[in-house]
């Protein structure tokens, strides 16, 4: 379905442009010439082993599901149980991206004070539940959601979910409907620290929050995680570079 775009004036003389529901960044300064940029999660993508292993589950899962002791199958139904086996991983990434889209819906309605009703289906209720509980016993208060930001000096693009004041602190958080806390996800609020200061804002502190079973709550050590993106940034380039040679 076609989205339209939504724009931003960035540092520079930039502007960003969008759509809401993904399909990539592009910046410029005349507003005719467009570039594509890379975006943060884009990145971060070239660390997720995490990714591989999990795909390679899903059709463990799957297999497991439907091959028992003394099945004997004929060529047809062999070649069905491997089909669906190589669809495995789309189907539970496309459900994990639904849960992923209707979390941030909800708790963006919620750290707004819209008081939006809890989900009723689980595991949504549950994550729900988990974040409004950490986010009202550390009296956190919303400053932004959702926030598109591009870094003119770096060139990548990406969406924050929330810059809240937490402790007295200016910071980012990420939120993730994984069961834990990934290694790229650090580098994710690294990323989105440098491009918001690049806007001005004194970003003191990073969090990410893993909601999928219980809380798991991360400080981000902001400098470090910025300078590791912008080395898996150069990664990319290259590896993007060599696909054109």
């Amino acid at each position: 379905m076609y989205q339209e775009w939504l724009f931003k004036d960035c540092p520079g003389g930039w502007r960003l442009r969008y759509r809401r529901n993904g399909g990539g960044y592009e910046v410029s300064r005349d507003g005719e010439r467009w570039e594509r940029v890379p975006s943060v999660t884009e990145v971060t993508g070239r660390l997720n082993k995490n990714l591989q292993d999990w795909a390679v589950r899903q059709v463990v899962e799957y297999l497991r599901g439907e091959l028992v002791p003394g099945l004997v199958l004929t060529e047809e139904e062999v070649g069905r149980v491997l089909e669906g086996a190589a669809r495995a991983h789309h189907r539970a990434a496309q459900s994990a991206a639904g849960r992923g889209t209707e979390l941030h819906a909800w708790a963006e309605a919620y750290l707004k004070g819209l008081n939006p009703p809890f989900p009723e289906a689980e595991p949504l209720r549950e994550m729900a539940l988990a974040l409004a509980d950490w986010w009202d016993g550390n009296g956190g208060r919303l400053l932004l959601s959702e926030e598109a930001v591009f870094h003119p000096e770096h060139r990548y693009a990406g969406r924050v979910d929330l810059v809240a004041r937490l402790g007295g602190r200016v910071v980012v958080v990420d939120l993730k409907t994984s069961p834990r806390v990934y290694p790229e996800h650090l580098l994710q609020v690294g990323a989105y620290a440098l491009a918001l200061r690049e806007e001005g804002l004194e970003v003191e502190g990073g969090f990410v929050v893993a909601l999928r079973d219980g809380v798991e709550v991360a400080e981000v050590p902001l400098e470090g995680a910025a300078e590791a993106f912008l080395g898996l940034l150069a990664v990319h380039r290259f590896l993007e570079g060599l696909k054109g040679s």
